[in-house]
């Protein structure tokens, strides 16, 4: 009876011991304390109920939330990340520092993985060679808050298309510059920002994520919810869309 305790309390030890970019809730109780708290917005992503029989492939899985939640929906899941920080997509001032928040911790993807007792698959891929690094065909992709910190997104997005079956589909969530989006979706605008020190390149109003979606070869775009994302433990948050697109 007591030995469920005394793994709890190694678990949440071995948890406190790391950083971590996603908060989540792991088995006895255990949370994970991130940056980002993803639960109490996860409803706008609007992700299908079920993913049964479904091939899914979450792209900058970092500490896993998303992999983890879509293989709990049912979706065979193959997770990709970086293999270590020389393969972000650093600006040049960026690269001189190495000095970033999201640097690659796979020990924390690892640990969450063998307490929940997940079958998903990590590959270490760049999102740029995702066409050659024989991944096999997709149903479902996702791509959540990783293509504003890539310096050529809709080469990403080409890269996407290839690896979806026909009619598969692609679901974005990134960030959003409120001001451009108020000149509607007529007008496809990003704000350029390299020179931060966050390791992000573009924020996009919709209308250009829309216009990404379709230069990248993707049909279909539809706009779902626009809604903060939270920092925990903090107020206000980034302000993220959902759309959705098809491979033809």
């Amino acid at each position: 009876m007591n030995t469920p305790q005394r793994h709890d309390h190694e678990l949440k030890a071995r948890v406190d011991a790391l950083e971590w970019y996603h908060t989540m809730e792991l088995p006895g109780g255990v949370v994970t304390p991130g940056f980002f708290d993803h639960r109490p917005v996860l409803h706008h992503y609007a992700f299908p109920a079920r993913l049964d029989n479904i091939r899914a492939l979450d792209i900058g899985t970092f500490d896993g939330f998303f992999a983890f939640e879509m293989e709990r929906r049912g979706a065979n899941v193959v997770a990709l990340d970086v293999p270590d920080i020389d393969s972000l997509d650093f600006p040049a001032h960026l690269a001189r520092t190495g000095r970033t928040r999201f640097q690659p911790r796979h020990q924390n993807f690892d640990l969450a993985r063998s307490s929940l007792g997940s079958a998903v698959e990590r590959r270490f891929v760049s999102v740029y060679d995702v066409g050659d690094a024989d991944l096999g065909q997709f149903d479902f992709v996702f791509v959540g808050s990783v293509l504003i910190h890539l310096r050529d997104p809709v080469g990403a997005l080409m890269g996407l298309v290839t690896v979806l079956k026909p009619g598969g589909t692609i679901h974005i969530c990134e960030e959003v510059h409120r001001a451009l989006d108020w000149l509607g979706r007529s007008r496809p605008l990003a704000k350029f920002q390299a020179i931060s020190p966050h390791l992000t390149w573009w924020i996009p109003n919709r209308a250009c994520w829309e216009h990404m979606l379709l230069a990248a070869g993707f049909v279909e775009v539809e706009h779902g919810a626009t809604f903060a994302l939270p920092f925990t433990g903090r107020r206000g948050g980034v302000r993220h869309g959902v759309l959705t697109a098809k491979a033809p």
